[in-house]
């Protein structure tokens, strides 16, 4: 229901335009062509409800096909989602007032239908402010958090289900309003709907689901619909569908256009609408059952809803990739290589658990610094799985009044405790929470990025310290595509936190002393190396920048070179005089002088910063300069984590330097840059 408390003007638009226009075209057609349709169809409500079904878009299917899609917590998304809702709700609605007034006008008395609406009403403030409260007292005083439901809770939330069926059945309804409203009611996610989710989808969605969709197929016969005497039914039911259908698009169009939405987008907003799956399949059944649909119309039918969802779904994936919109967006690139030292920088930190907040807050403390004069924003986003739940969430934080803190209540603590420790109020904090599926969760933290102009993404290295001991978790490869996929999509710089010398305690850790002392800079060059540098610019820790150069290495005098050769002079420049800052030049021969000058140097250190630099595996280094190339030239052979380029793969082997915390930059790609920009992205 959260979805329907301020839903957005283009959803409302879209839901109810989307819902109209194919009845206002298709109900006066049928009137009009009413006497010259065949026998079976002029008779029947069959083309009413027909029409009244294809107007509409069933939250449930429209919510599963997006999760297929990886779509559900995109922009258009999640405009399809309450534009479903709305439609959905309000049309349960209609139908509970229809049954309401067919029941009364067949009353036999007027105390019996007095009787039907006190009982209906009754039941619907037994749902508000009975079973309301008591889903909330079980979901959040009964469960602790993050833990599922006891069995005897659970048994009692199933037969609250089954009960309201009987119930909303013996009044005289249909009996699905009854567990409609009672889910409605309830709080989705943990622990409820993750309970529900766990121990019935498995039966439900691998048995019941498949018997039943078998027994549509089984019922379908094709052999009707090529019949020589079908072809009329068969034409005058394809104009029907294909009336609803068009006019379905052409109102969700018209009112995304209405809203200025490009009209590619109001497209597949369309399309998404217009998706059909198993509330579809059980009307037409149900219209097989009562007889209002004969063999041939069923069968018709049903190829007719397949057809649509298998045209639909790949043109929706061929018009709409919401990832790439991220990172070609805006004008202007987002690097701290092209801000000011003394702008404000703009920092979205991602956590997927509360180990990442230890380290990550240690990083910060070391590496911010701020005061009035260079002020730093962070934007803290926790990202869990998102179970128990069909539309997915992207929101401020706000902690709940009342019961134990949650696991973003303690990371937001934490992360506020930070910004209190700084002077002048120079670092504020803006939490937001997200729930959504691992393989479309980049697209909240792109979308988040690009909404509040971040500089930098901060994303946790997929293994920590307690993990390369032996202890795997379970999400580690899921944490990991969703790192690969926001190093490709994301709209300004990445950084991964490869936390190895930090004890990844308590979120609430205090940051009075920090663990980070000592930084090392390793400068092979290209854009990655330049936005490193610049990153490391900002730390007020002892640094040392190393600059690798190759023997006999006759300079080609690209693009890049010239860059790294500005912007070290510059650097140097600014840092001549500090204390903290020390400059050294390494010349090696190859990539085993430079692996062995890395290995000698990096216990010396708490961290260590490089640049990712381009290519995911081999040599592929596209926008690095030559000599960077050669710098590391073979070393990717033996790559295991190729998000961290090759210095950052080498550097987090469990067996290497394992006391020392890396931080691996990415800057983001110039699009326009001759030779694809600074670095070539990776495929999640």
């Amino acid at each position: 229901m959260t979805l329907l408390r301020r839903p957005s003007g283009r959803a409302v638009a879209v839901g109810i335009t989307g819902a109209l226009v194919p009845l206002a075209v298709t109900l006066p057609v049928f009137h009009a062509l009413q006497p010259s349709l065949p026998d079976d169809l002029r008779g029947s409500s069959l083309i009413t409800e027909l029409a009244v079904r294809l107007s509409l878009s069933s939250f449930p299917v429209i919510a599963d096909a997006l999760s297929d899609l990886d779509l559900l917590n995109t922009d258009l998304g999640r405009i399809a989602l309450t534009a479903s809702l709305i439609t959905d709700v309000t049309s349960w609605g209609l139908r509970a007032c229809s049954a309401a007034g067919f029941l009364v006008s067949e009353a036999s008395s007027p105390a019996f239908t007095a009787k039907i609406l006190a009982s209906f009403v009754a039941f619907v403030l037994f749902v508000a402010f009975v079973a309301r409260p008591a889903g909330r007292y079980i979901a959040y005083r009964r469960t602790p958090a993050g833990a599922l439901l006891s069995e005897g809770s659970f048994v009692v939330v199933v037969i609250a289900a089954l009960l309201s069926a009987l119930v909303t059945d013996a009044i005289g309804f249909k009996y699905m309003i009854g567990p409609m409203m009672l889910g409605l009611a309830l709080p989705g996610g943990m622990p409820i709907g993750a309970t529900m989710t766990e121990r019935l989808d498995s039966f439900f969605i691998a048995l019941f689901l498949p018997v039943y969709m078998a027994l549509s197929g089984y019922r379908t016969d094709l052999s009707e619909v090529t019949k020589e005497e079908a072809s009329e039914k068969w034409c005058a039911l394809e104009l029907f569908v294909a009336l609803c259908v068009s006019g379905k698009l052409v109102g969700c169009v018209a009112a995304g256009l209405f809203f200025a939405m490009p009209f590619r987008d109001a497209a597949v907003l369309a399309l998404m609408l217009n998706i059909r799956g198993i509330v579809e399949v059980a009307a037409i059944n149900n219209w097989g059952d009562t007889m209002k649909a004969t063999a041939e119309h069923y069968s018709i039918l049903t190829l007719s809803m397949v057809l649509i969802t298998a045209v639909s779904t790949p043109l929706i994936k061929l018009l709409y990739d919401p990832s790439g919109q991220f990172a070609g967006a805006g004008k202007h690139r987002r690097t701290l290589e092209e801000a000011r030292p003394s702008a404000d920088l703009r920092v979205l930190v991602c956590l997927f658990n509360e180990d990442h907040a230890a380290p990550l807050i240690d990083l910060l403390e070391a590496s911010s610094g701020p005061s009035r004069e260079s002020p730093v924003s962070l934007i803290v986003l926790h990202l869990t799985e998102l179970v128990g739940r069909a539309a997915s969430v992207l929101k401020p934080h706000r902690r709940k009044t009342g019961g134990d803190p949650t696991p973003s209540d303690r990371i937001v603590n934490a992360f506020r405790h930070l910004a209190e420790q700084q002077p002048d109020c120079s670092m504020t904090v803006s939490p937001y929470v997200a729930q959504a599926p691992y393989s479309s969760m980049h697209h909240d933290v792109c979308s988040l990025a690009h909404g509040r102009k971040a500089s930098l993404i901060l994303l946790p290295f997929h293994i920590m310290s307690s993990s390369l001991l032996g202890n795997n978790n379970a999400n580690t490869n899921a944490i990991r595509s969703v790192n690969r996929a926001v190093l490709r999509y994301a709209p300004c710089s990445v950084a991964i936190m490869v936390d190895h010398g930090l004890a990844a305690g308590s979120a609430c850790a205090t940051t009075a002393n920090s663990l980070l002392q000592r930084a090392a800079l390793y400068f092979l060059g290209g854009p990655d190396d330049r936005e490193a540098l610049a990153y490391a610019a900002r730390m007020p820790l002892a640094l040392t920048v190393v600059r690798f150069k190759l023997r006999n290495w006759v300079g080609m005098g690209g693009r890049d070179e010239v860059r790294d050769e500005e912007v070290l002079h510059h650097f140097w420049t600014r840092h001549r005089d500090n204390d903290r800052v020390v400059y050294v030049e390494k010349t090696v021969e190859d990539a085993e002088g430079t692996s062995s000058v890395v290995r000698s140097m990096s216990e010396k250190f708490d961290l260590l910063i490089v640049g990712r630099r381009g290519g995911c595996s081999g040599d592929d280094l596209e926008g690095s300069s030559s000599s960077a190339a050669a710098l590391t030239s073979g070393l990717s052979e033996w790559s295991e984590f190729p998000e961290l380029g090759v210095l950052g793969d080498m550097l987090a082997s469990a067996d290497f330097a394992s006391k020392v915390s890396i931080l691996v930059i990415q800057q983001q790609p110039d699009k326009n840059a001759a030779g694809g920009g600074a670095s070539s992205a990776i495929n999640p």
